[in-house]
């Protein structure tokens, strides 16, 4: 479809794909079975550093959206201190792209650099929230990692934080990336490498570097990340394009790029999905080939992965975080009814 005709395209309704048939070929689990006591502390936790930055509005939505329930999901296999380690992380991760949604590019750079100094600098203090819930974090997890798994988390997490900041100011310019760029950018800005970083730290496994610099491992390593941004920018596309934030969704992406209107962008998002998902499993079978320990390992942590997968899909139709009280309605029909600008939404200081 010509851009023109993109521009003028007003659709008020799409289907999405079927995600939760794509991932069928992944192992069913059952949800993590320390998860109420761990979220009762995680809460705790976070609700020391967010109370200086949500309002109650924000804070109650919040609450409803139950974030902390996708590392039952995702971490089945974690015990009681993992799985608690998983929720701070994304207590932290919901907060910090939460708050920089608010700020401009500059501003955003300034908390980067906030964060990435409090993990990597034993002396920094400037008293803020935001470094004393980073430090509190690496005290109580990350320091009790293995020490290649700790390295890539604090590389991981400060890549993230950097990256935002130029999320934001994409956002400020109202550019749209191509494809590959913003599977490039995405792919950062997801922080599912941090995510994936506690999968090794919760099970017990400290992977050498030079299996993550495996091609087979990177290849499936990528496709399980691709999995995971691809089924949320598909899940937060009504909710963004609704406060003006859609340029940094893929579905946006694939209608300028391919000069699709919107059904389509969506049914070709299913599809690439579907090859996501082959590309994972052929690495998968071809690490398994491998007889060192270190391989068996890798397809250990290939396999949590895929909980990873297959949990962010299941836990988006738990939580009210994407379709509200919509949730169960929309599981079943798949049918997204298109809100007007700021509809619904919550400011943060609310």
């Amino acid at each position: 479809m010509p851009a023109s005709v993109l521009s003028a395209y007003s659709p008020t309704s799409f289907l999405m794909p079927d995600l939760e048939a794509s991932i069928s070929v992944l192992p069913e689990r059952d949800t993590n079975p320390h998860h109420d006591e761990a979220r009762s502390e995680s809460r705790l936790w976070i609700n020391q550093f967010n109370k200086t930055v949500y309002g109650p509005k924000m804070r109650t939505f919040m609450d409803n959206c139950n974030l902390e329930l996708i590392n039952s999901f995702c971490y089945p296999y974690a015990n009681k201190d993992g799985l608690r380690a998983t929720m701070d992380l994304h207590n932290i991760l919901w907060l910090y792209d939460e708050f920089t949604d608010t700020e401009s590019g500059k501003d955003a750079h300034r908390s980067a650099s906030v964060a990435q100094q409090a993990l990597c600098d034993p002396e920094f203090n400037d008293g803020s929230w935001l470094c004393l819930m980073m430090k509190d974090f690496k005290t109580k997890h990350i320091d009790r990692a293995g020490p290649d798994a700790a390295r890539r988390f604090i590389e991981h997490f400060c890549s993230y934080v950097k990256v935002v900041g130029k999320e934001a100011e994409l956002r400020e310019e109202n550019k749209i990336l191509d494809i590959q760029d913003y599977i490039t950018l995405r792919r950062e800005t997801s922080a599912v490498r941090t995510c994936f970083d506690l999968v090794e730290y919760c099970l017990g496994i400290n992977l050498p570097q030079d299996v993550h610099e495996d091609p087979v491992f990177i290849g499936g390593y990528n496709a399980a990340m691709d999995l995971i941004y691809w089924a949320n920018d598909l899940y937060s596309y009504n909710m963004e394009q609704a406060k003006g934030h859609s340029g940094a969704n893929v579905i946006t992406v694939i209608m300028k790029n391919k000069h699709l209107e919107l059904q389509a962008a969506a049914d070709f998002l299913g599809g690439y999905f579907e090859s996501l998902i082959y590309q994972w499993k052929t690495a998968r079978e071809v690490l398994a080939l491998r007889s060192s320990e270190k391989y068996t390992n890798a397809v250990t942590v290939l396999d949590a992965y895929g909980d990873w997968v297959r949990g962010n899909v299941l836990w988006s139709f738990t939580t009210e975080r994407y379709f509200g009280t919509q949730n169960t309605e929309i599981r079943k029909t798949r049918c997204v009814g298109l809100r007007l600008p700021f509809e619904e939404s919550v400011n943060l200081t609310e």
